[in-house]
């Protein structure tokens, strides 16, 4: 009976852990994006979009400790709210490394778990520029 209530034990700790950074990743994301919307000309946007993005990947490299997952971000700021106004939208979609897929048990293969793509972490923030004519 030990060794099953020490997997269930550690494996709720791992859970815990992969729970705990990926609330951690998913507030930076919100983050970028809420940086990104506070800008309030173009070239400060474009700016601020090369900067988030390489600030995210730097961030999930340096700081998370589960790495079976390569992060994708997308950032776009084109998007249409209204007429008049218009969204920035953070996307990190998450798909898993070549080289941990292919290290995986065959059987955990054909279950497909762990997924080889994750939930995407995404967020939406309206453009606070003011136009200056």
């Amino acid at each position: 009976m030990a060794p099953i209530i020490f997997m269930m034990v550690f494996g709720m700790i791992y859970g815990g852990i992969m729970f705990m950074e990926y609330m951690h990743y998913s507030n930076a994301v919100r983050t970028a994006a809420r940086e990104i919307a506070m800008k309030r000309n173009d070239t400060d946007i474009n700016a601020e979009i090369n900067a988030r993005r390489e600030w995210l990947k730097n961030l999930y490299a340096n700081e998370i400790a589960i790495k079976m997952y390569e992060p994708t971000v997308t950032i776009n700021n084109d998007i249409p709210v209204t007429a008049a106004d218009k969204a920035v939208v953070v996307t990190v979609k998450f798909d898993m490394e070549e080289d941990v897929y292919k290290s995986l048990p065959t059987i955990l293969k054909l279950l497909e778990f762990p997924p080889r793509t994750i939930k995407t972490i995404e967020y939406r923030m309206r453009l606070e520029r003011q136009e200056t004519t």
